[in-house]
């Protein structure tokens, strides 16, 4: 389902006030706070001490210091490891703010993630009291969540067509073919990466890098996998840079990546998309309206915290569909909540649509054919323009939960 020309028209730096948690609480990242009433979340490299595990039902605050030398993240996760909450990107000597509406008494787990891969480090909490109703979302806000999971499933079809058709060239040994599909497959994921990432357990295996591995010691699968199989590491292309190579993984490629074991991979890409799209097509599926109206600028900073840099794609350096993509799908959400912006500040709304003009001109300056140049062949003054047209739009992306849900 490709965007109408609505959605068309309309981070080297540490992300500030991105987490996808209750249909009503807000968050935000600053360089101090406690948060009176919060639970204190203190991270390092080795640790994530909380104030307290004993909570009660409600609403419940933390803030998240982190006192480690690596980028980390927090999650709060509920029943069947479904992410209720989360706050990203908080830089060491940062503290981020998240705010999750926990309804029923019961055990739940909470995770610090230093330097954002991996399982993190998990703690149990327990929350008692009385079961609450959860809090309601404004009736246009529901109505807007409605129509955006219509696109998502719309989305999920195709990734489930496009990934069988890239899996089959694969196994079939056409591999010239499967690289010239790796690109369009991975942007039906990538528009949609707000709701898949709400399956913690699911999304990584899908779109897990070599970080998420702990260097080889959790089995590496899904499209990079893949990507690596297809784009076999040069000795070149090794190194310690963030868009490089780590000698680790170029190593095991050499001896893991054969086509009897990219075989199972690749099915077990196909079996978890198709999961996928049979958790979306429940009728009861329910995607948080917090995560829904932090869509938008969670998109936008994916590309600023794990893709400017040429982290996501660094086999292929396919990187610039990601940002398509990524694009595509914030503006796909922005425009589901056009008219509530537009309503509360149209000088708001017409900046976003400016501001999405400009990112997508730049990434369309650097098409090539059907798709885009190889990102390693983008210059750093290039992607310095890309990357502060980015933070830019996040700034003003920032500013649309609390104008969608009328704090």
């Amino acid at each position: 389902m490709a965007p109408t020309s609505l959605y068309r028209g309309l981070r080297t730096a540490t992300i500030i006030g991105l987490a996808a948690a209750t249909p009503i609480a807000l968050a935000a990242c600053e360089s101090k706070s406690d948060g009176e009433g919060a639970v204190t979340v203190t991270s390092t490299s080795d640790a994530c001490d909380l104030s307290s595990t004993e909570l009660e039902t409600g609403q419940v605050d933390f803030a998240v210091t982190n006192s480690g030398s690596k980028v980390t993240e927090f999650y709060v996760y509920g029943n069947n490891n479904r992410v209720l909450g989360e706050v990203e990107n908080i830089g060491p000597g940062l503290t981020g703010k998240l705010g999750v509406e926990i309804v029923e008494p019961g055990t739940y787990t909470v995770a610090c993630k230093p330097g954002m891969v991996g399982q993190g480090i998990r703690t149990e909490i327990t929350v008692s009291g009385e079961k609450k109703q959860k809090s309601e979302a404004p009736a246009d806000v529901e109505a807007a969540k409605a129509r955006y999971l219509e696109y998502v499933r719309g989305q999920v079809d195709g990734l489930v067509a496009q990934t069988e058709t890239f899996t089959t060239a694969v196994k079939s040994g056409d591999l010239d073919a499967a690289r010239a599909q790796f690109g369009q497959v991975r942007t039906f994921w990538e528009r949609i990466e707000p709701v898949a990432e709400s399956f913690p357990d699911l999304d990584p295996m899908v779109d897990m890098r070599w970080d998420d591995t702990e260097d080889g010691k959790v089995e590496f699968t899904g499209f990079h996998r893949i990507e690596r199989y297809l784009w076999a590491p040069q000795a070149s292309d090794v190194g310690e840079a963030g868009d490089q190579v780590a000698p680790s993984d170029a190593a095991q490629a050499k001896t893991a990546d054969t086509k009897e074991a990219i075989a199972k991979i690749a099915d077990g890409l196909v079996t978890n998309v198709k999961t996928l799209q049979t958790e979306v097509n429940k009728p009861d599926f329910d995607f948080e309206t917090q995560s829904f109206v932090q869509g938008p600028q969670a998109l936008v900073d994916e590309i600023a915290a794990t893709k400017v840099g040429g982290e996501e794609d660094r086999y292929s350096h396919t990187d610039l569909w990601d940002f398509a993509a990524n694009i595509d799908g914030a503006e796909t959400l922005i425009a589901e909540m056009q008219p509530m912006i537009s309503k509360a500040s149209p000088d708001l709304m017409n900046k976003i649509t400016t501001q999405f003009g400009e990112v997508r001109s730049a990434i369309d300056a650097l098409r090539e054919g059907d798709g885009y140049v190889a990102y390693d062949k983008v210059d750093e003054n290039t992607r310095k323009a890309l990357s502060d047209k980015i933070d830019a739009l996040s700034a003003s992306l920032s500013q649309v939960p609390g104008i969608v849900l009328k704090k």
